[in-house]
């Protein structure tokens, strides 16, 4: 094991698309990002390495093993109390103080970069292998003591049933070592969600903007129904927009580890929530991700409001936009598959000369 292996944090901008056996895909991609000159929020990882030392250290996962060598058959149900056995042992357990140890120094770190005591961050899960929506981040957590516990959550939820049954319909195994990312929280007046396409048809020259007010939780959960922006991605014109009821927000709970959800007044409903500026700025970024990779993505954003324009649009995350790309992947193979098989037929039976 290399010293890269052994290394409990890295800084985002330490980090490369390539690094997501050490970090997890989302804090890996987000470190290729800052490479590629995309604002992203400042904020460092947690390994796999320090998650499996944890479960090694505090004896987690000799019992998870002895657990499920007595589980027999299993079923939904044996599932469901292993997972409860599971997230139990891991919220029940102290961190080692090696760890913890460095993951306070880069926290306070981080409060000075920000010039705030306590900086607000998130703490999201971030897995070696994709696995949407599976595991949990936690939002406006501040302080050591929320920090480390709010970590412990996150390894927490790579155990929670709906992972669990994920990673057994994949054929992988029960035990999952996660890495975590812990960015400065963006303080969103507004945020949302793009895809470099068109997700209703696939179509790659438009790209899609849901937008609403305050975290982008609202959006993501399908908690608002937002702005809809339709774009050309050539011109940036925009080709129709929707306006969305946006009803509620997502708003930080002032001096705790948590956040609120809030009315919005009626008269910022019935307007639209973003500046023409703003929209067109993240369009350029969101090209810019989509040229970067060479694919289609689906991007969560936020807009600062306690920065100027246009530094205030910092991109949260970044995923390959999944449904489109397998439709053309599952169209490949039928197209090969159906040309072979001709291929085959011919062999077998021979051509009919006319």
């Amino acid at each position: 094991m290399g010293d890269r292996e052994k290394r409990f944090t890295f800084w985002y901008n330490d980090l490369e698309g390539k690094d997501f056996n050490l970090v997890g895909k989302k804090n890996a991609n987000l470190g290729e990002m800052m490479k590629a000159g995309i604002p992203v929020s400042p904020g460092f990882a947690l390994t796999l390495y320090a998650n499996d030392l944890f479960i090694t250290e505090t004896g987690i996962k000799n019992e998870l093993d002895k657990y499920l060598r007595e589980l027999g058959q299993v079923t939904y149900q044996k599932s469901l109390k292993a997972s409860e056995f599971a997230v139990n042992l891991i919220e029940q357990a102290d961190i080692p103080a090696e760890i913890t140890d460095e993951a306070f120094r880069e926290y306070e770190k981080l409060c000075g970069m920000c010039g705030v005591k306590d900086v607000p961050v998130a703490v999201r899960s971030s897995g070696a292998v994709s696995m949407p929506g599976q595991m949990e981040t936690f939002l406006n957590i501040r302080g050591q003591n929320d920090l480390a516990k709010y970590i412990k959550k996150t390894w927490a939820s790579a155990y929670f049933i709906e992972a669990i049954t994920y990673r057994m319909n994949k054929g992988m195994g029960f035990l999952l070592n996660i890495g975590v990312g812990v960015p400065k929280m963006v303080n969103s007046r507004v945020s949302g969600v793009i895809f470099t396409l068109n997700p209703l048809n696939g179509d790659r020259s438009k790209i899609s903007v849901d937008v609403s007010y305050g975290l982008g939780e609202a959006v993501v959960s399908g908690l608002v129904t937002p702005d809809n922006y339709l774009i050309d991605k050539v011109t940036l014109n925009v080709i129709k927009s929707t306006k969305g009821s946006k009803e509620n927000m997502c708003v930080y709970r002032e001096n705790g580890s948590d956040i609120d959800t809030v009315n919005v007044p009626e008269d910022k409903r019935q307007i639209f929530c973003i500046s023409h500026d703003e929209l067109a700025e993240l369009c350029r970024v969101a090209k810019a991700i989509d040229k970067y990779y060479g694919k289609p993505y689906d991007i969560e954003f936020g807009i600062d409001g306690d920065l100027p324009f246009p530094q205030n649009v910092i991109i949260l995350q970044v995923r390959p936009e999944s449904v489109w790309l397998k439709k053309e992947e599952k169209a490949k193979t039928e197209r090969k598959q159906s040309a072979m098989d001709r291929i085959t037929s011919q062999l077998i039976t021979g051509v009919r000369v006319k």
